[in-house]
């Protein structure tokens, strides 16, 4: 059960991250700007290339590597448009954001996921979006037909840059922890293997 309530956070975190990744010229880390609401538009995005993801749920650092994911300033773009309006009726209207004095993004959102139930989640964004940044969630959900999903849920994404995209990987391109690789634009699996650590 805790897998199913990780996929729907990590799936809440990427949309989270995706609405905030609008290249802000010249900006490269959330320390850019004065703080108070701001625009996706104002947001900085991730640096290009792979970046590992590790999460900590409820307390609880979840089993394995993590998950890596290939960013581009293609992919970075879409996924800023797809957050939006996502695969299976998934609904979630641009959020509110909030730059604090000490450089990070404070967000609210809510996603209708359809028969799945909603989401509404607060969050902050802390950290440098060339190196590392680390991504604190509190998503409660409601309507889940998955009891255990519903409830308050806590999450922490620690995110680190790793270097160029692999060969043959493509921006949106999710590694999973199996190795198997998922594409967040297109949601189909890649025909190449993530790199592995």
């Amino acid at each position: 059960m805790r897998v199913s309530i990780a996929v729907a956070l990590t799936g809440v975190a990427l949309i989270a991250l995706a609405a905030c990744n609008k290249p802000a010229p010249g900006a490269a880390t959330t320390t850019a700007a004065a703080p108070g609401p701001i625009s996706v538009s104002q947001i900085p995005h991730r640096k290009p290339g792979l970046w590992r993801q590790t999460m900590t749920m409820d307390g609880a650092t979840l089993p394995g590597p993590g998950m890596q994911l290939c960013v581009d300033e293609a992919s970075e773009a879409k996924m800023s448009a797809f957050a939006q309006r996502m695969p299976g009726g998934v609904t979630c209207p641009p959020g509110q954001f909030t730059r604090d004095l000490d450089g990070s993004v404070k967000f609210s959102m809510s996603c209708d996921m359809g028969a799945k139930g909603k989401a509404a989640t607060t969050g902050v964004i802390k950290g440098d979006l060339n190196s590392g940044y680390t991504e604190d969630m509190d998503t409660q959900y409601s309507g889940s037909p998955v009891a255990a999903v519903n409830g308050d849920h806590k999450m922490t994404i620690t995110a680190t840059w790793l270097g160029p995209c692999a060969p043959g990987q493509r921006g949106g391109d999710l590694i999973l922890p199996n190795g198997m690789t998922r594409n967040m634009l297109d949601d189909r699996r890649a025909t190449t293997g993530g790199a592995g650590d």
